[in-house]
């Protein structure tokens, strides 16, 4: 079950679900405007990614800061972004993310790995990792606290028996950098 608006407050309120800071006039009727943090990732030309070799990743990105300049993304550019809110869920939520249309519509496709598991930010809330490409044939602006993605609130049917925080086997809890 997808949360309404009026769910998702109740759900803040009961600090089932955490978004840090909650800017309530980016609240939808069932969705949540997230907005894009100053921090991200910016791809080298290399001849070669592996990635199972997280040394051979690293060699090939960038972390940069940007300014209210904001960066322009180029025709064909893929970027990582951070989301400006950091987010925990309870064991009894799970969210997705999706691109806005606005954005879409001038070549912007945001896609973050959709799914935002139960339990994620439960040991420390964490802001959310978004593929960023330009599909279209401009540069376009992108500017830090712009709304960037749309985040889903899902009431699962029953709570998960883990959280993602808590498993062992988690590789982003408490991520503070894109890669």
């Amino acid at each position: 079950m997808i949360l309404s608006d009026v769910d998702i407050l109740k759900a803040i309120e009961r600090g089932e679900i955490k978004v840090i800071p909650f800017n309530r006039e980016n609240l939808g009727p069932c969705s949540l405007d997230l907005t894009l943090d100053i921090r991200i990732t910016v791809f080298r030309s290399i001849s070669l990614i592996d990635p199972f070799n997280k040394e051979s990743i690293l060699k090939a990105v960038n972390e940069i800061e940007i300014d209210d300049n904001g960066y322009e993304i180029a025709p064909g550019e893929f970027i990582l972004g951070m989301t400006k809110e950091r987010i925990m869920l309870n064991r009894k939520y799970a969210a997705t993310l999706e691109g806005l249309s606005s954005l879409a519509r001038i070549g912007i496709i945001v896609h973050a790995a959709g799914l935002v598991n139960p339990g994620t930010g439960m040991i420390k809330p964490s802001s959310l990792v978004l593929e960023i490409s330009n599909r279209g044939k401009s540069y376009v602006l992108l500017k830090p606290g712009m709304r960037i993605v749309q985040i889903m609130f899902h009431k699962l049917s029953s709570e998960s028996s883990v959280g993602y925080d808590e498993r062992k086997t988690s590789k982003y809890v408490g991520q503070e950098k894109a890669v």
